[in-house]
């Protein structure tokens, strides 16, 4: 059951394990529902945030407590069936869209944590196998989730697919200097005390994607030009950096 949320329903496996929790248990508290999906609190917390943002999950008070609920899987189901409907109803629009003069620039905008994520792994579609980035770990994670990190960076790395990423020179970000050989990463560190760099972007292909982890934006521009451009500040920045 749970490869079957994960692979058909778009969960992590975390985020099965704690759905399957809170529908056993009904309405529960944070504690009951992560010792059921065994994970530890802060973790099954982060999780259950994250689908009350998805409408899976609802958040309610009883004298002063939160607990938790998620929805029946028959709603779960039309949930997902909702969503393909109004996809196939898109699909005619996306098709012009893609048609059009292949000149000019292609710009999709996306919301939503879901739809950071989904900018996030358009990046494994790269056929360069090589990824640029300035980013900002903390924000990311808080913002994605462990989870789903965790999950992008084993899919990437079965696509061969490698990335140099600029951070912001912190204590927390040192760890990602140790790791880079086992997960094909290189990293350099920019002032972030001078650069103040609170989002991420990434370069790759012919695509850049922009993220705002605060507004819960994301901006994909697909476009050869402007990806020379950025390219090119990004290797100014790279071979400044330490």
């Amino acid at each position: 059951m749970l490869q079957e949320l994960v692979n058909n329903f778009y969960f992590t496996e975390n985020e099965a394990k704690v759905y399957l929790a809170a529908l056993q248990l009904g309405r529960s508290r944070v504690s009951s529902i992560a010792k059921k999906a065994e994970l530890n609190r802060i973790t099954a917390y982060e999780i259950l945030r994250r689908l009350v943002q998805m409408g899976i999950a609802h958040s309610v008070l009883y004298s002063n407590v939160q607990s938790f609920t998620v929805i029946t899987p028959d709603i779960l189901v039309s949930k997902m069936e909702s969503r393909l409907k109004v996809a196939q109803q898109i699909l005619p629009q996306l098709a012009l869209f893609n048609h059009t003069n292949i000149a000019k620039p292609k710009v999709a905008f996306f919301e939503g944590i879901e739809g950071i994520r989904t900018l996030y792994e358009d990046t494994l579609s790269s056929k360069d196998k090589i990824i640029c980035n300035i980013a900002n770990p903390e924000n990311l994670l808080k913002t994605v989730g462990v989870d789903f990190f965790d999950q992008y960076v084993k899919k990437r790395l079965r696509r061969k697919i490698q990335v140099r990423v600029l951070l912001p020179d912190s204590t927390r970000n040192k760890k990602y200097k140790k790791e880079t050989k086992s997960v094909m990463r290189e990293v350099k560190y920019f002032d972030g005390e001078i650069f103040d760099m609170p989002n991420e972007i990434l370069i790759y292909d012919n695509k850049i994607s922009l993220l705002s982890f605060s507004s819960l934006v994301g901006v994909l521009v697909e476009d050869e030009d402007i990806y020379k451009s950025m390219l090119a500040l990004w290797k100014m920045a790279w071979g400044s950096s330490k």
